[in-house]
């Protein structure tokens, strides 16, 4: 994931300007208060330039950032201006070796299907689960294979007013489960625009072979929804919200 969001690290809170973080952080925390109402400690998993993260810390909670990508976590740190929570680190999620356990983790975003090799996302699950407290809650969304089948990474902006201005290309490979997005941005700086272009790589994972990973690296699924609208999952919901909890290792 290096190579995704390197030059997209700027303008990546521009560009994500419309996303409800409080919204959805607070749709998280009310199943974390449902299954463990006593917590502190979370961990952000995938948490890009902490928008997230930074509305969670803002809750009083103690949470830990993580990301693939140094450059999002350099961005993230400087919107921190020193404060100390949350901490930033530069882990992808397969790699996670810290000293810390957590109460609760979360994933927002698709994160979790930027993970694009089974055995690695069976392996983060495995490193997720290592640092969590006994009873602690793993929680994250993702695209359902519907949403890249249907190719809604395929959208552009430019027509309208809002910057930056880009251009989406998606493609589907059933073969595979794999969509790769080619995305060009046109980036203002002055009376010019730089062209940034970044090809991003998704798997389209089916949700039962999901819960048998959770299952493998000992979570048992306390909730499937459709992701941040209160409505149940269907067959035409383009993303999962799956809050699971740590089981006793053994």
């Amino acid at each position: 994931m290096e190579e995704q969001f390197r030059g997209l690290a700027p303008i990546y809170d521009a560009l994500m300007a419309v996303i409800p973080y409080r919204r959805w952080v607070a749709d998280i925390l009310r199943y974390a208060t449902r299954y463990r109402p006593h917590r502190r400690a979370v961990l952000d998993v995938g948490c890009g330039t902490g928008s997230a993260a930074f509305v969670m810390a803002d809750r009083g909670l103690d949470v830990v950032g993580i990301d693939a990508s140094a450059e999002m976590i350099a961005e993230a740190r400087r919107k921190a201006h020193g404060r100390e929570n949350p901490r930033f680190l530069v882990s992808r999620m397969e790699e996670l070796d810290l000293p810390d356990r957590f109460d609760l983790a979360v994933s927002l975003f698709d994160s979790v299907n930027y993970v694009t090799e089974p055995a690695d996302l069976q392996e983060a699950f495995r490193r997720i689960h290592h640092h969590l407290q006994p009873d602690g809650l793993w929680i994250f969304d993702m695209n359902t294979p519907l949403a890249l089948e249907m190719e809604l990474f395929t959208q552009n902006n430019l027509r309208s007013s809002g910057e930056p201005k880009y251009d989406w290309v998606s493609r589907y490979d059933r073969a595979t489960g794999l969509s790769t997005v080619d995305m060009t941005f046109y980036v203002k700086r002055g009376d010019t625009r730089a062209i940034l272009k970044e090809t991003h790589r998704q798997r389209a994972y089916a949700l039962e072979d999901v819960r048998a990973m959770l299952e493998m690296a000992r979570f048992e699924v306390l909730d499937l929804t459709e992701a941040y609208t209160g409505r149940p999952l269907s067959e035409m919901s383009d993303r999962a919200l799956f809050v699971t909890r740590r089981k006793a290792a053994g």
